[in-house]
């Protein structure tokens, strides 16, 4: 289940860079994350560089028994790794690159950098798989191990080309050419 749910956000989060460094918040389609949306959250920067919730699926309430909507970032995670996961994302947020965290009671938490309208990093889309009907949820999560993922832009360098109103190309058939003949010198005639 972990991995068909992480599977999902990263194809549908890889999907939408089209090349780019990072996709936009506004092409986040909801929809098209039907497997992993209860598992799913944002997470925008604010201007006092600290990231929260700005939506959250129900999976991710139930893991902490609280709606999580406007609530720091770090409070998914016990006081005494905060600040290694504060730096962590903020890191992410700059660099950017993919976070990818094992967390205590078999949870997993990716995050996935956005840009807003100003193609500034400041959001990012995540997934909290966790089984939240393990008798210890709701509770906060303990970081076991992190991985990072630099992200790389790879725009394409060869443009195909629109073919869809170009005129037919006829096949190009090298001219069989005469040899020249010697029987006259050229010459130049002048008409009045």
């Amino acid at each position: 289940m972990k991995d068909v749910l992480a599977d999902e956000i990263f194809s549908y989060w890889e999907s939408l860079r089209h090349g780019r460094l990072v996709p936009k918040r506004s092409e986040v389609d909801p929809r098209m994350l039907q497997k992993s949306l209860n598992y799913t959250f944002i997470l925008e920067l604010n201007a006092s560089g600290i990231a929260r919730f700005r939506l959250a699926g129900s999976k991710v309430s139930d893991c902490m028994g609280m709606e999580m909507r406007g609530m720091p970032a770090h409070s998914l995670i016990v006081p005494e790794n905060r600040d290694y996961f504060s730096k962590a994302l903020d890191a992410s947020f700059n660099t950017p690159e993919i976070l990818d965290l094992n967390l205590s009671h078999k949870a997993r938490l990716i995050l996935l950098p956005m840009s807003d309208e100003a193609n500034q990093t400041t959001r990012m889309l995540g997934c909290l798989i966790a089984n939240t009907t393990h008798p210890d949820f709701p509770t906060r999560l303990a970081v076991k191990s992190l991985s990072r993922t630099r992200i790389v832009a790879s725009k394409p360098t060869y443009k195909k080309p629109v073919l869809e109103m170009a005129e037919d190309q006829a096949d190009f058939i090298a001219a069989q050419t005469k040899k020249a003949t010697q029987s006259r010198p050229p010459y130049l005639r002048i008409v009045k």
